[in-house]
C-alpha cells in the first residue's frame, strides 16, 4: 500500500484538509504506522500502542473519531504478549509430548505473580537478525497447542483465535476475531 499512501498524502489529504477548513472543521491524519520504533515494536507493543492512538483519537474528536482505509495487507499473527495461567496451563499440557516445542515456549514466557489471575509474560525475542525465524517457530508451535486444546475444550474460541488470526483483527473492536471483509469501492 506504498502507493496508496503516498497518493493520499500528496493529493487526497490536502483536498480534505482545505474542505474541512472552508466548513470550519478540523482535519488531522494519524498513520497508525508512522511513529513505530524499532525498540516499541521489539517489545511487541506496536498493536497496543495503535489502540491507545485510536482510542485517543476517539476521546478528543467531536465528530467521526476514525476513519479506516484497509488494504488487502492481513499483517502478521503475532506472539501474545500476554498468556493467562489458566490458558498457559492448557498449552503446556499440549505440548508435554514435544520436549523441545515445550522448552521453546517456556524459554520465552515468564511467570508473572504481579497479574491477577497470575499470567505468562512474553520476553524479547533475541536480536534484530534472529527475531524473525524464531518469532515464527515460536507462533508455529504456539498455533499447535492451541489447535489442539481448542479441539480438546481447554480453550475457548476467543482465545484459539490470539494464535491464528492478525494482531489487527483480533483486537479491534467488533471484529470478533474474524477478518473483514472489505469491498472494492468505485
Amino acid at each position: 500500500m506504498d502507493a496508496e499512501r503516498e497518493a493520499l498524502q500528496s493529493t487526497a489529504y490536502p483536498e480534505v484538509q482545505t474542505f474541512c477548513q472552508k466548513h470550519g472543521l478540523m482535519f488531522e491524519v494519524v498513520d497508525l504506522r508512522w511513529g513505530i520504533r524499532h525498540a516499541q515494536a521489539t517489545d511487541h507493543m506496536t498493536t497496543e500502542l495503535c489502540l491507545e492512538e485510536l482510542d485517543r483519537c476517539r476521546k478528543t474528536s467531536l465528530g467521526p473519531a476514525f476513519v479506516a482505509l484497509l488494504g488487502d495487507q492481513y499483517g502478521p499473527c503475532p506472539v501474545p504478549t500476554l498468556i493467562e495461567e489458566k490458558e498457559w496451563e492448557a498449552l503446556r499440557a499440549q505440548l508435554s509430548t514435544r520436549p523441545a516445542d515445550l522448552e521453546l515456549v517456556a524459554h520465552h514466557f515468564r511467570r508473572d505473580e504481579n497479574t491477577v489471575p497470575p499470567s505468562y509474560v512474553l520476553q524479547a525475542l533475541g536480536t534484530r537478525d534472529t527475531r524473525g525465524p524464531e518469532e515464527a517457530t515460536l507462533i508455529s508451535v504456539l498455533r499447535g497447542g492451541a489447535q489442539e486444546a481448542r479441539r480438546l475444550g481447554l480453550i475457548t474460541q476467543e482465545q484459539w483465535h490470539r494464535y491464528q488470526r492478525s494482531g489487527e483483527v483480533v483486537r479491534l473492536p467488533g471484529t470478533h476475531g474474524q477478518c473483514p471483509r472489505v469491498q472494492n469501492a468505485h
